[in-house]
């Protein structure tokens, strides 16, 4: 972590040149960072309020569900683009490996805070069209931000690892791409948890990025601080993931920038 935060200019700056070159020649430029998730959110609020009249019990506003979907559904996004991103960040970033006394995981590191940073911008649109219908600001939307790092620190550990593997095994960024698809509906996010038999509902509790997504859902939506068992959760695998990313980035740095 000490290297991260040695390089943390570097990492700053490559993560908004990211941001900015995303659309580079485009007429609106980096203003699509804004306007491709509110397009995103304005589309499911319209879809989901007005035509399925999808709604949660607790909510009388007809935009509670595209709330509730987009809450799970935007940093989903970002955790998956962060994780496929990390898993190929060695080897697109190959030249400077090769070239550049700079340390492997700053390139994983970038990745993720470009992700992290239109995730930030996601999320305050959808507090705002949270508020525009009819929901009571509450204290408890204070944890979302942390909920939404750890997150996103689960995501950097696991591009670290996959990343270091990918070198080596190039049909890794192919699967990863596959099983994130596969692993998103392993979570509430398209529907309640309500809905799902009881025994399933216990078995959520082993899926590694439930507690994200469902403490998510307690701080925005329902305003309610997320259990201890879920904080446990959020932190152990956040930090489980990171320090075993680095084992294996350890483990294999002596050849990964000869085979890269």
């Amino acid at each position: 972590m000490t290297v991260l935060w040695k390089y943390r200019k570097f990492i700053l700056q490559n993560a908004v040149n990211d941001l900015r070159h995303r659309y580079a020649g485009s007429t609106m430029g980096v203003f699509w960072n804004v306007l491709n998730p509110l397009s995103q959110i304005l589309v499911y609020t319209l879809v989901f309020s007005n035509l399925m009249k999808a709604h949660l019990a607790h909510r009388p506003s007809t935009a509670g569900f595209a709330v509730y979907l987009c809450s799970g559904l935007l940093p989903w996004t970002a955790f998956a683009e962060s994780v496929v991103r990390g898993t190929g960040a060695f080897v697109s970033n190959a030249n400077f490996l090769k070239k550049l006394p700079v340390p492997e995981q700053v390139f994983v590191a970038q990745s993720a805070l470009a992700s992290t940073l239109n995730l930030l911008v996601s999320m305050a649109l959808l507090f705002g069209l949270n508020v525009s219908t009819g929901s009571q600001v509450s204290l408890t939307w204070l944890l979302v931000p942390i909920i939404l790092l750890l997150f996103q620190g689960f995501a950097f550990g696991l591009g670290v690892l996959l990343g270091s593997l990918n070198v080596f095994f190039r049909d890794i960024g192919q699967v990863v791409a596959i099983l994130l698809q596969l692993w998103m509906w392993l979570n509430p996010i398209v529907y309640l948890k309500s809905t799902l038999p009881a025994a399933l509902q216990n078995a959520l509790a082993w899926n590694p990025t439930f507690a994200f997504i469902d403490s998510i859902h307690d701080a925005m939506l329902y305003r309610t601080v997320p259990d201890a068992w879920k904080w446990g959760s959020m932190f152990g695998w956040a930090l489980g993931m990171t320090l075993l990313g680095y084992a294996v980035m350890r483990r294999l740095r002596p050849e990964i920038r000869d085979v890269v």
